[in-house]
């Protein structure tokens, strides 16, 4: 995980005879040092791994982690796909999109074999393996190591926010795998060979990320970018109009081959129509926490404004050098940040490599000149150095502690059971030794939980499906009991609700309270209960 100094007069023509020759001069107490010493890809590694592990309390902060176990499970029992609701006492037999079935079974094996902390293991892992390549993609695209590390780093810690053991972490590796096919073809196309074929994994890639997440569709406004960008870069340069044909043409066949891929889900062609209703629908989402735009006033949205300035100082850099099609891709992806914080989880995979190759070509333009010649003489022996470590020990050692960690062996750093301060854990294990009698309500954030905790036997008022909900009454209704309208107890009356498992100390308790047909039979610092008299 090496790269080239920021500033180096040498061509690499010349200094790799220098280093074969260092090499074969290297004793054998410096061969065993070449293994044990962590290179700057290794460190930058072993820095995530920490930044992970210290972190690993925000795997299981979400309840949506429980209905998806429970439909992997509901898969692998029945085998076969869920095609309506069995979850809810509100819109049992409705028709439902379980359209990330395929990561709810791999959840589903990871509990059954693991428990909750070899899913948070499994989460570890993934991010950590998908920051790894990010770095390593921002090498391969000319970064220096140094810069690279610091925005992996930065990558890791904007996205912290959206740390949740779900299957959108899949997405990561999905759009690295697919951003990498689509920039060896752009680099080595004129080269051919095996790295110009890339392209055409897409949309095998396609297919699997369909069956996994609804993320896959971010690709095809990615392709029309690269395509107009091209078109553009060409246009200035004056070149061939038969390569511009050609170039257009591959991006058409991978984008109809991509669409046709992903139609090989349970749902076919009907999942786009599902997924454009639901994110287009902006009442909807407006009401949904985790697509509300950044919030400035917070230490993630001050990350976030950060990343959002590299994104500008880049995207005005690759527009001065015309290369359009970057530019495009960095002001899609800062829309998209800006518009939903959710995003900026998949918005690092695509513009830290872009940026990361920005400054790095800035920091050698402006360490370039005579006054900066002591400093670039130093760098280059630092970085000559780390040529020659391999970082294999803490590559290992990463691997090992890793494979550990999904086992199920959580070393006391990861969580065991779901976070207490944020879902009714305890509250749950109170009602559950009384035993429920009756339907019960409880807010969405809280309804995954209980799916987990207590499905087939209960069933509840709503959950994190809110794509679900939507196509009923139910999603409008439990917004006006939340929001106490004047109507909110004759829509409990009409779903005979019993129980109320709420937030502890919301408005909705005081006001039930004050109508005195409802008591509080149990309360901690997370959670009350109240029960009907």
């Amino acid at each position: 995980m090496n790269a080239a100094p920021i500033s180096s007069p040498v061509s690499a023509a010349q200094t790799a005879p220098q280093h074969r020759s260092r090499r074969l001069r290297t004793a054998p107490a410096g061969n065993i040092a070449r293994w044990l010493m962590p290179s700057v890809g290794s460190l930058c590694l072993l820095l995530t791994l920490y930044l992970l592990t210290i972190s690993s309390w925000r795997f299981l902060q979400d309840s949506d982690t429980g209905w998806h176990i429970r439909t992997g499970d509901l898969i692998r029992q029945t085998g076969a796909v869920p095609r309506h609701d069995l979850f809810s006492f509100t819109m049992p037999g409705r028709e439902w999109f379980a359209w990330e079935w395929l990561a709810d079974v791999l959840m589903s094996l990871l509990h059954e074999r693991a428990g909750l902390a070899g899913l948070a293991g499994a989460t570890l892992a993934l991010l950590c393996l998908s920051y790894a390549l990010l770095f390593r993609v921002q090498i391969a695209r000319g970064a220096d190591a140094f810069v690279a590390c610091a925005l992996t780093l930065l990558a890791a810690m904007v996205s912290m926010v959206h740390w949740l053991a779900r299957p959108h972490l899949l997405s990561l590796l999905l759009l690295l795998g697919w951003c990498g096919a689509i920039e060896s073809w752009r680099r080595h196309r004129l080269d051919g060979g095996w790295r110009a074929r890339l392209v055409y994994l897409a949309p095998p890639l396609m297919a699997l990320w369909a069956n996994l997440h609804g993320a896959f569709a971010v690709t095809f406004p990615m392709l029309a970018i690269y395509a107009a960008g091209e078109t553009l870069e060409f246009i200035s340069r004056r070149e061939q109009s038969r390569e511009l044909r050609r170039v257009i043409g591959t991006y058409l066949i991978v984008g109809l081959s991509s669409a046709a891929a992903t139609l090989v889900t349970p749902y076919g062609f009907r999942l786009y129509g599902h997924l454009w209703r639901y994110l287009t629908d902006r009442e909807l989402l407006a009401r949904i926490q985790e697509f509300q735009s950044p919030d400035f006033h917070t230490v993630d949205g001050k990350l976030i404004e950060i990343l959002l300035v590299l994104m500008a100082l880049a995207g005005v850099r690759a527009a001065w050098q015309r290369r359009f099609a970057e530019t495009g891709l960095l002001l899609f992806w800062a829309h998209l940040v800006l518009q939903s914080e959710r995003h900026v989880t998949l918005a690092v995979i695509v513009v830290m490599p872009i940026i990361a190759e920005q400054v790095t070509a800035l920091l050698r333009e402006s360490l370039s000149g005579e006054r900066w010649q002591s400093v670039t003489a130093w760098y280059r022996g630092i970085m000559a150095i780390d040529r020659q470590l391999t970082g294999a020990l803490a590559y290992l050692g990463t691997t090992a502690f890793l494979l550990v960690l999904m086992s199920g062996r959580n070393l006391n750093v990861l969580p065991t059971r779901f976070d207490e301060r944020r879902l009714p854990v305890a509250a749950a294990e109170f009602v559950a030794a009384r035993g429920w009698q009756g339907n019960v309500y409880a807010p969405d954030q809280f309804g995954g939980y209980l799916i987990y905790r207590f499905f087939p036997q209960l069933k509840v008022f709503v959950d994190g499906r809110s794509d679900f909900y939507r196509t009923g009454p139910v999603f409008d209704e439990y917004l006006r009991v939340l929001t106490i309208k004047p109507d909110w107890a004759e829509i409990l009356d009409r779903y005979d609700v019993r129980w109320m498992l709420l937030r502890r100390d919301e408005p909705l308790v005081t006001v039930a309270l004050a109508t005195g047909r409802w008591s509080v039979i149990y309360q901690d610092s997370t959670a009350q209960v109240l029960l009907r008299k």
